[in-house]
C-alpha cells in the first residue's frame, strides 16, 4: 500500500500540472480562434484539429522518444505533462470557445454602448457568463484527464499504474494488483465527481 500511495501522489501531481497547461493553453487557443486576425485563427484551428486527432499514447511516445532524436530530450514526467496538457488544451479550447459564443450578442452590444472596449467586454461581461455554461463540460474533462494519466507508465513514470504493474511482477498476482489500481481510480472518479457536483450546485445557487 505505501508503494501504491506513492504512485497516487505522482498521478495527482501529473494531473494538476497537465490541467494547468490545458487550461491556460486552451483559453489562449479559444481566443485565437475567435480573433479577427486570420493567421491566428488558422494556426489555432490547425493545432486543435491535428493534436486532438492523435491518440494520447502516440503523443506520449512522440514527446518522449521522437523529440530526443532531434536533440530535445524530455524526462518521463515532463513528457507526460506536456503531452497530456497539449492534448487536453484542444478539448478545453473548444469548450471555452463554445461557452463564449453561447453568450447572447446583446450583452456585447450593451457593453459597447456603455463605452467598454473589446478587452473589458470580454473580461467583465462575456467570460463571467460563459463560465457557468462551460463548467459541466470542463469538470467532465478533468475526470477523463485523471484516467488518461494511467498511460504514462509506458514512459517509465512511477504513477499508480506503474506501481500496479511492478507489484504484479513481484507478487505474481496481476489480477489483484490491477483490481486494486482500478478501485483507486474509481475512488478518484467518485470523490471528484461528488466534489465537483456539489461545487456546481453552490455556484448555481450563488448565481441565482
Amino acid at each position: 500500500m505505501p508503494v501504491f500511495l506513492k504512485g497516487v501522489g505522482i498521478t495527482l501531481e501529473l494531473t494538476a500540472a497537465a490541467l494547468g497547461i490545458a487550461l491556460i493553453l486552451g483559453f489562449l487557443l479559444a481566443l485565437a480562434r475567435l480573433s479577427t486576425i486570420r493567421p491566428m485563427v488558422a494556426i489555432a484551428t490547425t493545432y486543435i484539429e491535428v493534436v486532438r486527432s492523435i491518440p494520447v499514447l502516440v503523443l506520449l511516445f512522440l514527446s518522449y522518444y521522437s523529440l530526443g532524436q532531434v536533440g530535445l530530450k524530455l524526462s518521463g514526467p515532463v513528457a507526460a505533462t506536456v503531452s497530456l496538457g497539449a492534448f487536453y488544451a484542444t478539448l478545453y479550447a473548444e469548450i471555452f470557445r463554445g461557452g463564449i459564443l453561447g453568450v447572447d450578442r446583446g450583452q456585447t452590444e450593451a457593453a459597447r454602448a456603455l463605452g467598454m472596449g473589446r478587452r473589458m467586454t470580454m473580461v467583465r461581461v462575456i467570460l463571467p457568463q460563459a463560465f457557468f455554461s462551460i463548467l459541466p463540460n470542463a469538470t467532465n474533462q478533468l475526470s477523463n484527464l485523471i484516467k488518461d494519466t494511467s498511460l504514462v507508465f509506458t514512459l517509465g513514470v512511477a504513477d499508480l499504474m506503474f506501481q500496479a504493474q511492478a507489484a504484479s511482477a513481484t507478487t505474481f498476482q496481476p489480477m489483484d494488483m490491477l483490481l486494486l489500481a482500478g478501485m483507486i481510480y474509481f475512488a478518484f472518479y467518485l470523490i471528484l465527481s461528488k466534489v465537483l457536483a456539489r461545487w456546481e450546485i453552490n455556484v448555481q445557487r450563488s448565481r441565482s
